[in-house]
């Protein structure tokens, strides 16, 4: 990595590091194998001393705020910190002799000015054949290009965004979720329609993950579940998964594979307003989700727990709150649609005036729960401002966080 004023908030920095990272995951905490990862930072150069003397510090000082605010960045990003940092400034002498001896080997030669250039002649037709393989060793390792320009950045051009600046957009589980969906060889095109598709797959999983715990508690009647099915698919899914992480880390494959699991999971998730009287089967959905969790957990999103985003970012972990208070609003919300049972007449000749009778006194009651039923109306009116959005199943109801933003534009496309 070469520091300077712009260097890490290049757009294809954004891919490179975050895919980089999602493959160390992969290694270590899927298939257990231990990784030792160097990462070289360049902390001096013309470009560094040219800056540092127009601030009036020195080089270093200047590289080491350039060396932090990436570190802050990366950490925005969920991207594990290296084992070392190998910086130039403290590795002068081996690189001295480093670059001496590939002179010496004649791989190198030095300009009149001092500059060291590699000769690429000295490698013979190796060279040509090296990069007929390989046209573009930079895109090797996975750029992530503006839609509609694929060569030029700038801030002129509006295809240049610094990573604090991405972040206010969106979250670094979003754009983790957009790096999963290509294969790390590839050029990425970056596009507002590529990341809703990243928030689509995320808000997909979210919601099963919460269907299923509400499945779980008992809170959501569903038809008897086909545990065998489901099983068999979790156990292929494993096997699918792993296979995809060892084909090249196939993430894209791998993404799929959970996206119809969790596909077969909704189909036998849904509500039904009638008891069949058969038990309930929350252990396979307690294991899928568990297994979902863990993997996206070591691919580095987090699925685990239901937050608000605040306007700074910051995540307030409520989901308590909210259950109590959603169930609190079914007992209130059951109780206004509760009705008695008409009264049994013992008489076929029961008289009109007490049918009648029988019948305002339903009314009279209907009229004095109607605000209660208001009320709950207006609650889950006034969480979704806030973006908790609650469902109401029969005499259950179940909630789920939602992205306002996301929201917003859905309800604009469909306009």
């Amino acid at each position: 990595m070469s520091l300077d004023q712009h260097g890490h908030n290049l757009p294809s920095c954004h891919s490179s590091y975050v895919r980089f990272d999602i493959i160390r995951r992969i290694l270590t905490k899927f298939f257990g194998n231990e990784v030792i990862m160097v990462m070289g930072i360049t902390d001096i150069d013309d470009k560094i001393i040219k800056r540092a003397n127009e601030m009036n510090i020195s080089p270093p000082a200047l590289a080491r705020i350039y060396e932090e605010d990436f570190k802050q960045d990366m950490a925005a990003l969920k991207v594990l910190p290296p084992t070392i940092y190998m910086r130039v400034t403290e590795n002068i002498p081996q690189i001295i002799s480093f670059i001496e001896q590939i002179i010496a080997n004649g791989h190198a030669y030095a300009t009149s000015k001092g500059n060291v250039y590699f000769d690429v002649r000295s490698w013979g037709n190796k060279y040509g054949k090296l990069t007929s393989i390989y046209p573009n060793a930079q895109e090797e390792t996975g750029h992530l290009h503006i839609k509609g320009n694929r060569e030029k950045m700038s801030k002129s051009l509006k295809n240049y965004i610094t990573i604090k600046d991405f972040l206010k957009k969106f979250s670094s589980d979003e754009f983790r979720m957009f790096c999963l969906r290509s294969n790390y060889r590839s050029a990425t095109e970056f596009s507002d329609e590529s990341m809703d598709d990243a928030k689509n797959l995320l808000w997909a999983i979210s919601s099963f993950i919460n269907d299923a715990n509400t499945y779980i508690k008992g809170q959501l009647v569903c038809e008897p579940i086909r545990e065998d099915v489901l099983w068999e698919r979790l156990a292929n899914t494993k096997v699918n998964v792993k296979a995809a992480f060892a084909d090249d880390f196939d993430t894209s494959r791998a993404v799929s594979a959970i996206m119809d699991l969790i596909h077969h999971g909704n189909r036998q998730l849904k509500a039904v307003t009638k008891e069949f009287g058969s038990p309930r089967s929350p252990i396979v959905y307690a294991a899928i989700i568990s297994y979902i969790e863990n993997l996206f957990n070591t691919l580095g999103i987090s699925l685990g727990e239901r937050q608000v985003i605040s306007e700074d970012r910051t995540p307030v972990m409520f989901s308590g709150v909210i259950d109590e208070l959603v169930n609190f609003r079914i007992k209130v919300r059951n109780y206004a649609r509760a009705m008695p049972e008409a009264t049994e007449v013992e008489s076929t000749m029961q008289s009109q005036e007490a049918k009648l009778e029988e019948k305002e006194k339903r009314q009279l009651l209907l009229l004095e729960r109607e605000p209660l039923l208001q009320a709950c109306d207006n609650l889950r009116r006034d969480l979704a401002a806030f973006g908790i959005n609650i469902k109401d199943r029969g005499a259950t109801s179940t909630w789920e966080a939602v992205d306002q933003r996301r929201e917003q534009q859905r309800t604009e496309r469909e306009r």
